[in-house]
């Protein structure tokens, strides 16, 4: 979802060329592996995501630099028809990032991972716990016992969810030595829309910006896909876990008893989702992935909203109407007098 003060993008390589200029825009994965020398902003009225990547392509080729990352984009204070964009810098020859020592927490001699870590690993397994845990410490020695038990290197508790007074928490688990995810990247362009049909039908570097078949998302699990590849069965078992306030029983749980193949069609990277009384859908496309696509058309409407919920539902409402099945807030302006604002939208097919 769109923020009425600052744009996070996960900026990558555009399928747009940067004109003339030298310098490069990095995927976040190229920048995060060297050590940007300078930080620069430009301001312009910008009025696609295509301008002001080649506007920071040409400041950063003004400075010297090889290659640039966008960081941030958010609207000037002074004046709400302008927009402030930051990058970092990088040269040619920019040496490596220096790797921080990770610092993870041991329960029951398994490793508890961040989030961060385990959506790169790929899991062997679901661990599923039901019971009174009063502490964060007492879920995570239930879940490390278990993960224990089947010779886990690490863990991370990706749900729980409360049963009466219990709670009910799934975990995937991993071998010290897992595999790398093929992640789909967070700019994904979704394979359903023309501009994933373009860039599939043209092939080479633009296909391989298309959400890719048996690839994963990069922000999430999906729960069912692995319950089925890892046959994931009910097992009829208590175990008791000792807490530091209580004695609790604990089940471990698991989906079913039957074996479902597992697809390969493409994890879909989690968008903020517009739905419609009539359960009709929509999707919101960041700004990253909305500048790699051409749009069909580009509306715009004016209105007092309070939250960026608000603007969100009433853009992808709008967005449906006219038939599209993504949309992207282009630029949302202040009125000068009064709390009005006007929401840009681009609308993508």
């Amino acid at each position: 979802m769109t923020s009425l003060k600052k744009t996070f993008i996960a900026a990558t390589i555009a399928l747009i060329p940067c004109s003339s200029f030298a310098a490069q825009q990095l995927t976040e994965e190229q920048a995060n592996s060297m050590q940007s020398y300078k930080s620069i902003t430009i301001r312009g009225a910008f009025y696609t995501d295509s301008d002001y990547v080649t506007a920071m392509s040409k400041a950063a080729d003004n400075e010297g630099a090889a290659s640039f990352y966008i960081t941030t984009t958010n609207i000037s204070p002074s004046n709400d028809t302008l927009r402030i964009v930051y990058a970092k810098l990088y040269k040619s020859d920019a040496p490596k990032a220096v790797e921080q020592a990770e610092s993870l927490r041991k329960f029951e001699g398994v490793y508890e991972y961040p989030k961060s870590k385990a959506i790169r690993l790929e899991p062997f397994n679901i661990v599923r716990i039901r019971g009174y845990f009063p502490t964060d410490y007492d879920i995570n020695q239930a879940i490390a016992k278990e993960a224990s038990a089947q010779g886990a290197y690490g863990f991370y508790i990706d749900s729980r969810s409360e049963i009466g007074s219990n709670l009910q928490i799934a975990a995937y688990i991993f071998k010290k030595d897992a595999p790398e995810r093929k992640l789909q990247p967070e700019d994904a362009i979704p394979y359903d829309s023309e501009a994933g049909q373009l860039a599939l039908a043209k092939g080479g570097d633009a296909a391989m910006q298309v959400e890719k078949p048996g690839y994963y998302s990069p922000s999430a699990f999906n729960e069912k896909y692995y319950a089925d590849k890892f046959n994931n069965k009910v097992i009829d078992k208590t175990i008791t876990t000792t807490t530091t306030a209580t004695t609790a029983k604990v089940a471990t749980t698991s989906n079913s008893e039957t074996t479902t193949p597992v697809v390969t069609e493409p994890q879909r990277v989690t968008r903020y989702t517009v739905t419609l009384p009539d359960g009709r859908k929509i999707q919101e496309l960041n700004d990253a992935t909305a500048a790699k696509m051409v749009a069909f058309d580009t509306l715009k409407f004016r209105g007092y909203y309070v939250t960026d919920q608000e603007i969100s539902y009433q853009a992808g409402k709008r967005a449906i109407e006219a038939g599209a099945k993504y949309y992207h807030i282009a630029r949302v302006a202040h009125d000068t007098k009064g709390p009005n604002i006007t929401v840009f939208i681009d609308l993508y097919r």
